[in-house]
């Protein structure tokens, strides 16, 4: 079967500066969420079935791990897949480990499967669902809208962290494995 060889990715974030992010209003929070105003706190990549979850580093070690990892799954020949992908993930994961000076692993976008886009056949705007509202409508249990990331990492509760990640993670396969049964994945742009 086409894509079998697949790997989903999915990055957790944090504003760099806390109280600059407590100190603004809830709609200009949502906006601090980019590379130049917040951090990768926990990046995963699930594969087969099994999570690899980096965290608990700083960033500029998750990010060396992370790369590390992307290259040995590219290496068979893996697509990339995620939900948001071209727009948030790999966009913040490259300009972050531009900031810290680490190497990424080349790749071509034609190998990124990026659910939001397939679903919605390429439709831009803010109509084309969250992976939350994709997990509500197959019926899978949520940790909530991201919103509560920001805290976790104020707390310091990484086995949170992990675990809103894994489920963000899980939801994104089942949501892959769906498209991909029902030949959403052989829509193309080009």
């Amino acid at each position: 079967m086409p894509f079998d060889n697949y790997f989903v990715i999915d990055v957790e974030t944090c504003p760099v500066d806390m109280q600059k992010h407590d100190s603004l209003p809830e709609e200009e929070r949502k906006q601090l969420i980019n590379p130049i105003d917040s951090k990768a706190v926990a990046i995963g990549i699930r594969r087969n079935g099994s999570d690899i979850i980096f965290s608990g580093h700083g960033e500029k070690k998750l990010l060396e791990d992370f790369w590390a990892e992307w290259r040995k799954a590219r290496e068979t020949g893996a697509f990339i897949v995620g939900f948001n992908l071209l727009s948030f993930d790999i966009p913040f994961l490259v300009t972050r480990s531009f900031i810290h000076k680490v190497p990424v692993a080349p790749f071509s976008l034609k190998s990124v499967i990026d659910l939001r886009d397939r679903i919605s056949a390429y439709r831009y705007g803010n109509t084309r669902g969250t992976l939350k509202e994709f997990a509500a409508l197959m019926g899978m249990e949520t940790m909530g809208d991201g919103g509560q990331v920001a805290e976790l990492c104020r707390t310091g509760n990484t086995d949170s962290l992990v675990k809103y990640l894994k489920n963000d993670l899980l939801i994104t396969d089942e949501i892959f494995k769906r498209a991909r049964d029902l030949n959403i994945l052989g829509i193309e742009k080009w």
